[in-house]
């Protein structure tokens, strides 16, 4: 017991009066410890730095995965007229062609703002959309009512059906020097073109969609005693719709082919006749801008149709 109360406890690092050997061994370990903790904090400051730098710029990080997975759509878009007007501009600069023959860039341009401010180019469009119009809205009404008999009667398709695929076989523009003869080339005569041109892609697509319809939702309905109205706005519209989508699409995207075919072709006004006239008094530079125009246009209406197919579709599957 003397022995155990005699002894003295350690004295801590910090305890004054430490001298001799064990005072100079002290500073050693100590710095020992202390070298050894800046180590470990040297170690977690550099292990940390980077999630430090990642958590900084998180919205730019953010903003350029949006930017990479916007760009190749936009790229896509872009890359072929791109590379046509950098080889159009080169083609010209370099004089590969008379300026009379292939005029520049520059040319056009300045040729499509004077049509705009006063070359009269924008009545000729007018008249051009609105005969667009005009010939879509018959086409599809007679489209749908055509494609939807083939579709739902057999004895109509046996009927009807053999004549209407030889007629899908003729071009519209075949049609157009017979229907000259007959009609002039007054509106009547586009609007008939452009009809045609709706309702053949129209028909059939919608024919084959009510088809297509699966035989157990007709059976459903059959049990159910659902009268044919109801069939027909509960059953087969919701069933024919992506099809019809797409037919709506194709028919309007022909009729704007059609009515240019047929304004170059037999008409005093339009966008297509503008074109016409000016390559017979050899205004290319006018020809080439009514020819972007006609591009623009028809990717316009195709690029906006295929966006309300896609929300149509969305939604009914959401219903």
């Amino acid at each position: 017991m003397s022995t155990a109360l005699s002894r003295r406890p350690p004295r801590l690092h910090g305890d004054a009066g430490d001298t001799g050997g064990e005072g100079a061994a002290r500073p050693h370990s100590a710095g020992a410890f202390g070298s050894g903790m800046r180590l470990v904090s040297s170690q977690g400051d550099a292990a940390l730095a980077p999630l430090a730098l990642a958590a900084g710029p998180a919205p730019f990080a953010a903003a350029l995965a949006r930017l990479r997975q916007a760009a190749p759509a936009a790229f896509q878009y872009a890359v072929f007229p791109l590379s046509v007007l950098l080889l159009w501009w080169y083609a010209s600069s370099a004089e590969l062609l008379p300026s009379n023959i292939l005029p520049g860039p520059g040319a056009v341009l300045a040729s499509f703002l004077d049509l705009l401010h006063g070359g009269g180019i924008a009545e000729h469009l007018f008249i051009s959309l609105w005969r667009v119009v005009q010939g879509a809205a018959l086409g599809l009404v007679l489209g749908l009512a055509l494609g939807a008999a083939l579709g739902a009667s057999p004895a109509f398709e046996s009927w009807i059906g053999p004549s209407f695929r030889v007629m899908v076989q003729i071009p519209s523009i075949a049609l157009i020097p017979l229907l000259m003869m007959v009609l002039g080339i007054e509106d009547s005569l586009k609007l008939f073109i452009m009809t045609k041109a709706c309702v053949v892609p129209l028909a059939l697509v919608t024919a084959d969609g009510i088809r297509n319809i699966p035989p157990a939702y007709l059976e459903v309905a059959r049990v159910m005693k659902l009268s044919r109205w109801t069939l027909y706005r509960r059953v087969v519209l919701p069933g024919a719709l992506p099809a019809i989508a797409t037919g709506v699409r194709q028919g309007i995207a022909h009729v704007w082919v059609a009515l240019v075919a047929v304004e170059v072709m037999a008409s005093a006004e339009g966008i297509g006749y503008l074109m016409t006239w000016s390559r017979q008094i050899f205004q290319l530079d006018v020809v080439l801008v009514c020819v972007a125009l006609i591009g623009l246009i028809g990717f316009s209406l195709d690029y906006g149709l295929r966006r309300a197919e896609t929300r149509l579709l969305r939604w009914r599957g959401r219903a």
